[in-house]
């Protein structure tokens, strides 16, 4: 149990989500009991992890869940470019746009997610949130016409960055904005880069296009 705690503290210090505390206050736990674990356990388990990570092997894509500092940055540019419609592109468990929603009543803020928890998390939190202008919708990022929003906002992995940024340009209108959460887009140079003050030095890399 120390160990597990002792895990989930360093954890949170160095920048991991709340999602992991349990896992790690757990897992220890389940070395030692581990003959006394149900076998049923470990496949339910497996898929739990699958329900959740869907996108990490499909699109190599893991769950990066925007923090709360990054929520007020994306704001910001929200108000200063006077944006009236913002996609969040692998949206998790919704925070950026039940944040934005609230934070602009008069801002349309859609999330594209295809985890099916994670989805289902999203989509309850809108709920609670009782956000008429957020909404979070069950769509691969690919399937999405870009040209529909003032700010595309990701936060990928770098192997789907080249790819991602060919289709922002193809399809968004001269003046939006496309930005990156920590992953720049390899030769393309950003219009420019917000470095926000969090623990784990994120910086938002900012192409208009």
């Amino acid at each position: 149990m120390l160990q597990g705690v002792a895990a989930a503290a360093i954890g949170r210090v160095f920048g991991l989500s709340l999602l992991w505390v349990p896992v790690q206050v757990l897992l220890p736990l389940a070395v030692v009991y581990n003959s006394s674990v149900p076998s049923w356990v470990y496949p339910a388990a497996l898929v739990f992890c699958l329900l959740i990570y869907w996108n990490s092997a499909s699109e190599q894509v893991p769950l990066y869940l925007t923090n709360r500092r990054t929520w007020k940055a994306l704001s910001d540019m929200v108000e200063a470019s006077k944006a009236q419609s913002f996609v969040d592109l692998g949206s998790g468990i919704g925070g950026v746009v039940t944040y934005l929603a609230g934070a602009h009543p008069a801002l349309k803020a859609i999330g594209l997610e295809t985890a099916p928890l994670v989805f289902l998390a999203s989509r309850v939190r809108v709920m609670l949130a009782r956000r008429a202008n957020a909404q979070v919708i069950y769509k691969s990022i690919w399937d999405e016409d870009l040209s529909a929003h003032d700010i595309v906002y990701c936060f990928l992995s770098p192997v789907p960055m080249p790819r991602m940024f060919a289709k922002a340009k193809a399809e968004m209108r001269p003046g939006t904005l496309f930005i990156s959460n920590s992953f720049a887009v390899p030769g393309e140079e950003p219009t420019r880069v917000i470095d926000v003050a969090d623990g784990r030095k994120t910086k938002l890399y900012v192409y208009t296009m």
